[in-house]
């Protein structure tokens, strides 16, 4: 049993190539050419028998106006055209009356009856090959049409045939047997009918030949198109191969490898906007700056979520290690039971605090949303100068506000965070200065409509190396890894920079051997002074 919905028979089938889109296109113009040509040898065959039918028509119209005006003439001088057709005798007295194809109507003074049963006109000089004449006058009918150079008399079944047509003055085709299609047109000139035509054989000679000839022209043109247009096709095309030679060779690339090299591109001159194959071009061209800057970018995470696990590991380490050493110590009697456990909960506490640091770290990049409330600035810095005094009584504390800034310090964010992000920063300027530092904590209102908070010292800067990656986490000015019960864990400014940027603010940092300042610029909340 198959699967449902799937032919047994299409099972494993390869799929069907598919023709290239060159041939298509080839095709296409191929076919259209064909039919364009076809219609015009059809069309221009059409015009030209219509074109050579209508000259016939004309000359057999002349042809038989004049000969009725002969005929009215002989019946005024009382002679008789059927039984004594005259014949010319080396003496033409009358201008050809049917014109080409049709030969003149000689005057003699014999009187001899028809020869064959066909009018004696026919034989006389000036007669032309495929001339027809048919009189019929008093139940007498003479017929005759020239072949071969020689007068050949119709039978009654041709001449019934030619008495049938229609005296409506047009012309009309008729096919006689045995001696084919005739363009003829009749007249009645009182008691008698007369009927002349032509034969069509040269003008379907004529016809036939123009459609050989421009059919053979029509073969040869669309061989031509053929051959040029597939070239021209292929060439047309060739940028896009090389547009699709391109997304292969970045297809077979190893996009799971750690070091990512740097993609092909489509050149530039297949990648001019305007054409299709241009548009297509710089559309991958635009897919591929995207997929590579995506693919550096998750590497680049994934470096430093490796080291980021690594420092915490490291960071976790060392007061796990002190714990153990303290616990050990303890059961064997080997230090004094207080100093342990004063040991033991410094380490503790460092450690819950790395724990929450990092813990917040995560909150905030999985995107939690910080409570946002109206907060006044102010009251923030002054309890953080407070708290700095009694924490680093070896420092100089200074604060820096206005003198009145009333709402121009209110700022839209987190309470908890602005507290967190200003300790951060005091404690950051305490335990990298040098006990005499002079540390002044302000917040002034900007003429940008926002609000700085800044935090400067005139310690001895943060070390060159360290400043373009200060905010990251696990960064410390010192190399060592052994830290103390008071010393940071490197994640104090990473925290300030994921908090400040959660409330749509920036952290700035100037550093020399003069001091540093650190500076967070939020925006200002408009408090409608009606609001209690």
């Amino acid at each position: 049993m198959g699967e449902a919905g799937t032919p047994p028979s299409d099972r494993g089938a390869p799929a069907r190539r598919q023709r290239s889109l060159t041939w298509r296109i080839s095709l296409f113009v191929l076919i259209v050419v064909s039919v364009a040509l076809l219609v015009m040898v059809a069309a221009s065959g059409y015009a030209m028998s219509r074109w050579m039918t209508g000259n016939v028509d004309g000359d057999l119209q002349d042809s038989l106006h004049r000969v009725a005006s002969q005929r009215e003439s002989r019946e005024s001088n009382g002679q008789s055209a059927v039984g004594r057709d005259p014949v010319c005798r080396g003496r033409q007295t009358d201008p050809g009356p049917l014109g080409p194809g049709v030969p003149p109507v000689a005057d003699t003074s014999s009187d001899s009856e028809s020869q064959s049963g066909a009018p004696r006109s026919l034989g006389g000089p000036g007669f032309s090959k495929g001339a027809l004449l048919l009189i019929s006058e008093g139940g007498q009918v003479q017929a005759g049409v020239v072949q071969d150079y020689d007068v050949v008399a119709l039978d009654a079944a041709a001449q019934e045939q030619l008495l049938g047509v229609d005296a409506d003055g047009r012309g009309h085709t008729v096919r006689l047997a045995d001696v084919g299609s005739f363009r003829v047109m009749a007249e009645d000139t009182g008691a008698a009918r007369v009927v002349v035509g032509q034969s069509l054989a040269p003008s379907s000679r004529t016809v036939t030949t123009l459609m050989w000839v421009e059919g053979a022209l029509a073969v040869l043109l669309a061989a031509v198109v053929a051959v040029v247009g597939r070239r021209w096709v292929g060439r047309e095309m060739r940028p896009l191969a090389r547009v699709s030679s391109t997304a292969r060779r970045i297809g077979a690339l190893d996009l799971q490898s750690t070091r990512i090299e740097p993609f092909d591109r489509v050149d530039a001159s297949d990648a001019q906007p305007g054409t299709e194959v241009g548009d297509v071009g710089q559309a991958l061209n635009t897919m591929i700056d995207n997929v590579e800057s995506a693919l550096t970018e998750r590497v680049r995470s994934e470096q430093r979520l490796r080291q980021f696990v690594a420092d915490a590991s490291h960071e976790l380490r060392t007061p796990l290690a002190s714990i153990q050493g303290y616990t050990q110590l303890l059961r064997k009697d080997s230090i004094e039971p207080d100093l342990a456990l004063s040991r033991i909960g410094s380490e503790s506490q460092r450690m819950s605090g790395l724990v929450e640091d990092m813990l917040l770290l995560a909150r905030l990049d999985a995107g939690r949303e910080l409570r946002l409330t109206p907060v006044d600035l102010v009251p923030l810095v002054i309890d953080a100068v407070s708290d700095a005094h009694a924490a680093g009584p070896d420092h100089m504390w200074a604060l820096d506000i206005d003198e009145d800034p009333g709402d121009s310090c209110v700022v839209n964010g987190d309470e908890m965070g602005l507290r967190q992000v200003l300790a951060n920063l005091v404690n950051n300027a305490r335990v990298h200065t040098p006990p005499g530092t002079h540390v002044t904590i302000g917040v002034h209102a900007r003429p940008a409509g926002s609000v700085s908070l800044t935090v400067a010292d005139d310690g001895p800067g943060i070390p060159p190396d360290v400043r373009a990656k200060v905010f990251d986490r696990f960064v410390r000015g010192d190399a060592s890894r052994t830290r103390s019960g008071t010393g940071s864990s490197g994640l104090g400014l990473s925290i300030v920079a994921s908090i400040t940027r959660g409330l749509g603010g920036r952290v700035d940092v100037i550093s020399s051997d003069r001091g540093t300042t650190f500076t967070v610029v939020l925006p200002h909340l408009e408090v409608d002074p009606g609001s209690s």
